[in-house]
């Protein structure tokens, strides 16, 4: 995509995503888990957002992904189990 917003945005998630990853402790997971809400949120509420552009459809479709990825491991997080697929 072209857009700088999302670019410097999917970077930083893919950085927590990679994070999460590895071993870590249920706080630090915590935290990480909620920073890439906090990022996947600030995309889907882009002021730039424009309805006839492809990128940006692109783009909230990754960002509701990365959403619906936290709630899966902050869910997962709660009965013991994390599985970090579709990094």
């Amino acid at each position: 995509m072209k857009c700088l917003i999302y670019q410097n945005k999917a970077a930083v998630m893919k950085d927590i995503t990679d994070k999460l990853g590895r071993g870590r402790t249920n706080g630090e997971k915590t935290r990480l888990v909620k920073k890439l809400g906090q990022e996947a949120d600030s995309l889907l509420a882009c002021a730039d957002y424009k309805d006839d552009s492809q990128d940006c459809k692109n783009c909230r479709a990754t960002a509701l992904r990365r959403k619906n990825m936290m709630w899966g491991i902050l869910k997962n997080m709660k009965t013991g189990q994390i599985i970090i697929a579709g990094k």
